[in-house]
């Protein structure tokens, strides 16, 4: 399949892009660990040496999805007039609800439903490809309203802030706004000698450069969901006398380190760009269409090309972020499940991509969002809260089942700490430690140099994933 390509690429965007080694040279972890140790670390770590491929895709939702309109309770006796009594004017119809069915996922007996807009995640949750996790937030460590109250509690910087909340999930490091390095970026490093000589990273991004992805060993590709990054011209035979002079500049021996740094890093963003290209252009084309209407799923489109060229780029191990915007929804709350109908035919159309490719198994996508919002309305909308829903697809998940725990929507409760802004009764660490660990990061290396937080929320080396989330466990 051969990726379309825009006719005016910017230069200078894929040059940076391309190059460029995340967010800054150092991380958190530089004291620890080379570039070179990295892999070593996670090969002799406990890693049983397993060869197949894995990929990890981040669906970012961005703004803050208001995910109890969702994922909602809907049983007639107590779980839906709860959740019309405290969401007002924002409440759906229960009809707006696809019941989850038996077994009752919740455990005091609510049935929850799943937006009816969503028919292929509700397909995808009924043949066991897809699960939920309720009540997900950025922690330090656990939090009681009590000490929420008295002032006692350790929380996360900036807690109902777009720009914190998003650096908190992509970082997993919710105590610093300085992070140089994401969880997935270090992750990344643990795991890249799994992979074989290459020039494009195993980081790629549909959504430009991004903490999550950043790590130290470990570098980043941005590209468009529908061209591929070049220099315009590169190739054209009128271009060939200015390549070859660029080319020459670019193979000079200059004194100064800065120069020869420059000059080596744009070296291999050319030859990146080439490897990458002529990867794709030897995939087959997908039989599965994707919605070129849709945001997400021309994004995931292009996750899915190369997926597919996996071979091509020597890859054993990848991570993919895609990103939809406009989900902060202070009003207009009313164009919501439109919103999560377009998210739903995007993960379906690319699960059966994965399908095509034999890889539903071997590649596990998963939802995160800013913060969830408020269960009381401000008119038309919702506000800025902490926890809320999230799923998780693919072939490896432990699906048709609902992880953690599903609050009650009853006002003032013992997690309410105003309007509905529940604290968290799962951790974003415990969420995404499920993933890392199905990756192949080792218990050990997991909370000593992915998720050091995670140690305040479960003993992985002890008791394992700590959700359980993924089938036969990590």
């Amino acid at each position: 399949m051969k990726a379309a390509s825009s006719k005016n690429p910017n230069r200078r965007r894929f040059l940076g892009q391309a190059s460029c080694s995340a967010i800054g040279t150092t991380s958190l972890l530089s004291a620890l660990i080379n570039l070179r140790l990295t892999g070593s670390l996670a090969a002799s770590d406990g890693m049983d040496g397993d060869e197949g491929y894995k990929a990890l895709v981040c669906v970012f939702l961005a703004g803050g999805n208001d995910s109890f309109n969702m994922l909602a309770p809907v049983d007639a006796a107590v779980g839906y007039p709860e959740y019309r009594a405290a969401r007002q004017s924002v409440a759906l119809p229960e009809s707006s609800f696809l019941p989850l069915g038996n077994p009752l996922p919740a455990p005091d007996g609510r049935t929850l439903g799943l937006n009816a807009e969503m028919a292929e995640l509700k397909s995808l949750f009924d043949q066991g490809k897809a699960s939920f996790v309720a009540n997900v937030g950025t922690l330090v460590e656990p939090v009681v309203k009590a000490d929420l109250v008295n002032g006692f509690a350790n929380l996360p910087l900036g807690l109902y802030s777009h720009s914190d909340q998003q650096l908190h999930w992509q970082s997993g490091l919710p105590q610093s706004r300085t992070p140089l390095s994401g969880w997935g970026g270090r992750m990344a490093d643990l795991l890249r000698d799994l992979n074989g000589e290459s020039g494009v990273s195993m980081n790629v991004s549909l959504a430009g450069v991004n903490l999550f992805q950043s790590g130290s060993a470990t570098t980043l590709l941005a590209r468009g969901g529908d061209n591929v990054p070049e220099i315009r011209n590169w190739q054209e035979y009128a271009f060939r006398h200015r390549r070859a002079a660029l080319e020459s500049m670019l193979e000079e021996e200059y004194q100064s380190a800065f120069a020869r740094s420059f000059a080596a890093s744009k070296r291999e963003a050319i030859a990146a760009s080439a490897e990458y290209r002529a990867a794709l252009e030897a995939i087959a084309p997908f039989e599965t269409a994707f919605d070129s209407t849709n945001v997400l799923s021309t994004q995931l489109k292009a996750v899915a090309e190369t997926i597919a060229a996996r071979n091509g780029l020597s890859k054993k191990r990848q991570t993919f972020f895609v990103e939809v915007g406009g989900w902060d929804h202070h009003s207009g709350l009313e164009n919501h499940p439109a919103m999560l109908g377009q998210v739903s035919r995007a993960v379906g159309q690319f699960f059966n991509a994965m399908d095509e490719l034999g890889l539903a198994d071997r590649v596990t996508l998963f939802s995160a969002s800013d913060f969830g919002r408020t269960v009381t309305p401000n008119g038309r909308g919702s506000d800025h809260a902490w926890g809320g829903h999230h799923f998780v697809v693919g072939g490896a998940v432990e699906g048709g089942k609902v992880f953690g725990s599903y609050p009650s929507l009853e006002l003032g409760n013992h997690l309410d700490t105003g309007r509905g802004r529940f604290i968290p009764t799962t951790s974003v660490d415990e969420y995404v430690a499920d993933l890392a660990l199905w990756m192949g990061v080792s218990p050990s290396n997991l909370t000593e140099h992915v998720l050091p937080n995670l140690s305040n929320f479960h003993d992985v080396l002890a008791d394992g994933p700590p959700l359980g989330l993924m089938a036969g466990g990590a």
